[in-house]
C-alpha cells in the first residue's frame, strides 16, 4: 500500500488493533476451547451424578457427588455402578456376573450356591414379594445388582438382572456433601 506524502496520517494509514482487545479475544478463544473439551470429556468419558435417594445409605448418602467412568466395561463383584432404570438414575453394587446363579432366601444372598459375605451391608437381604423368582440364572450379558440399603432400595430383586447396556459407568470417586 502506498502512502501519500504530506497527506493526513490517520486516514491513509491502516489502524493497528488494540493489544488489550487482541489479548482478550485470545483468552476468550482459549477459554471456550477448554470448556468445549471439558464438556466432550464429561459427555463421553466421565460422568457426574448427585445422589438423591437413600438406596446406598450409609456408604453413599443423599447429596453426595459421584464421579463415574463410562468406558470401562469390565465389571467385577463389588464394583459400584450407576445405571438407568425406567428413566431414573440409580446406584448399586454388583453381586453376580454373567453366567452366575443367584438365590435370595430367608438366610440371605447366595451366588452359585455359596452364601455371600457382605461386610458393608447392615440389613438383611430378602426377596421382594412382587419381585423376581429365585433362583435366577444370569445370561451372558447380564449382571445382578443390589443396593446397600437393602430394605429401602429397588434393585435386581425387584426388576431382575441388568443388561450391560443399562449400566452408565463404574464409580471411581465420591465427594461427601457435608450438608451443603
Amino acid at each position: 500500500m502506498l502512502y501519500k506524502i504530506g497527506g493526513k496520517r490517520g486516514r491513509d494509514r491502516p489502524q493497528a488493533k488494540d493489544p488489550v482487545i487482541q489479548a482478550l479475544l485470545k483468552f476468550l478463544f482459549k477459554l471456550m476451547t477448554i470448556l468445549l473439551l471439558l464438556m466432550l470429556v464429561f459427555k463421553f468419558v466421565f460422568g457426574i451424578y448427585r445422589v438423591n435417594d437413600t438406596a446406598m445409605v450409609p456408604n453413599v448418602n443423599p447429596g453426595d457427588l459421584i464421579f463415574y467412568y463410562r468406558l470401562d466395561k469390565k465389571y467385577f463383584v463389588g464394583d459400584t455402578v450407576i445405571y438407568n432404570f425406567k428413566g431414573q438414575t440409580k446406584l448399586a453394587r454388583i453381586v453376580a456376573l454373567p453366567g452366575d446363579k443367584v438365590d435370595v432366601d430367608e438366610h440371605g444372598l447366595k451366588v452359585n450356591g455359596s452364601r455371600q459375605y457382605e461386610p458393608k451391608i447392615f440389613k438383611e437381604t430378602q426377596a421382594f414379594k412382587d419381585g423376581v423368582s429365585f433362583p435366577l440364572q444370569l445370561g451372558t450379558d447380564e449382571v445382578f445388582v443390589l443396593a446397600d440399603n437393602r430394605d429401602k432400595a429397588a434393585d435386581s430383586r425387584l426388576f431382575g438382572a441388568l443388561k450391560r447396556s443399562q449400566i452408565s459407568g463404574k464409580i471411581f470417586n465420591l465427594i461427601r456433601s457435608r450438608g451443603i
